[in-house]
């Protein structure tokens, strides 16, 4: 895969990690913490019965979801770990849900129950993920990666795979998030996630290939935006605080991930983050490549025989 095409996918992968933290936020009153907590309970609940793409097959739809007693409990401090968060801080906040009835605790774990995927809370929001991540396989089918084609989706009708399309997607979701958690080691989730909607909203990704062609080239028509950005921009994109958004601006500008100028704050890109960012790439290139992988080979995104 090129520079540019790589560039491109890890575009799209940043676009679909934020839009699905900013569709969970909803199911958790807005806290970006729990926001993350809930795909991490999820995938180390079933991640190792969606590892068999035949048996993903065969719980495709919503009415067929694994049976509560074969998720695997997941524990609090590897979850923590993964998400590189305090421990205190997971478990306060898992405790939290527990207590509102979306999680449910066992003597060995946590568990998101199919009772909460199928709750008048949870429902509406599906077709939203399902949304978001046929804009990321349609993205991917205008650059032709991993074999798509334009024109590539989900398969219509989208529901009777629909519980195959969310574990999936949120398993890839999940791990962008510990790569994006890489790029900023010692800082905490709120900086991390407001580097990456800076990155997303300059368009820094694709900037990174001095070689791309105009406006990202085939994304174009996506309508990637270039240049500085304000930091109120970025505290109503994430739904924040502009004081906390500006706290972690400086903070980001301060350690050297962003640089401040008359028209806002935009990505450093110099010799020293670009290896970086490129690194950020190349997992985000496999991720998806893997995703993509699974879609096609459970159904979930069919391909020409």
């Amino acid at each position: 895969m090129s520079r540019i095409q790589r560039a491109q996918v890890a575009w799209l992968c940043t676009r679909l990690q934020l839009a699905f933290v900013e569709i969970t936020r909803g199911l958790v009153d807005g806290d970006l913490v729990s926001s993350l907590l809930l795909p991490a309970i999820l995938e180390a609940n079933v991640g190792h019965l969606d590892a068999d793409p035949d048996i993903s097959r065969r719980h495709q739809a919503l009415d067929a979801a694994y049976p509560d007693e074969s998720r695997r409990p997941a524990n609090a401090l590897s979850i923590a770990q993964f998400l590189d968060l305090p421990r205190e801080t997971a478990r306060a906040k898992l405790a939290g849900m527990v207590a509102n009835g979306m999680l449910q605790r066992t003597p060995t774990g946590y568990i998101l129950p199919t009772s909460t995927l199928i709750s008048e809370r949870f429902l509406p929001t599906i077709p939203r993920y399902l949304d978001a991540l046929d804009a990321f396989v349609s993205g991917l089918g205008l650059i032709r990666a991993f074999g798509l084609k334009p024109g590539n989706r989900l398969a219509h009708p989208v529901w009777p795979v629909a519980w195959a399309a969310m574990r999936l997607s949120t398993a890839h979701v999940l791990r962008e998030t510990a790569y994006t958690r890489a790029l900023t080691p010692g800082m905490n989730l709120t900086a991390c996630f407001i580097l990456q909607s800076v990155c997303h909203a300059v368009g820094a990704q694709l900037r990174l290939p001095a070689q791309m062609p105009a406006r990202g080239g085939a994304l174009a028509v996506l309508g990637p935006t270039f240049g500085a950005v304000r930091g109120t921009f970025i505290a109503a994109s994430l739904g924040l605080p502009e004081e906390t958004v500006r706290r972690h601006l400086k903070q980001l500008v301060a350690e050297g991930y962003l640089c401040r100028g008359p028209g806002g704050y935009d990505v450093v890109l110099d010799a020293d983050s670009v290896p970086v960012w490129r690194n950020f790439q190349k997992r985000a290139e496999a991720n998806a490549r893997q995703l993509i992988w699974r879609l096609t080979t459970t159904g979930v995104v069919p391909t020409a025989d």
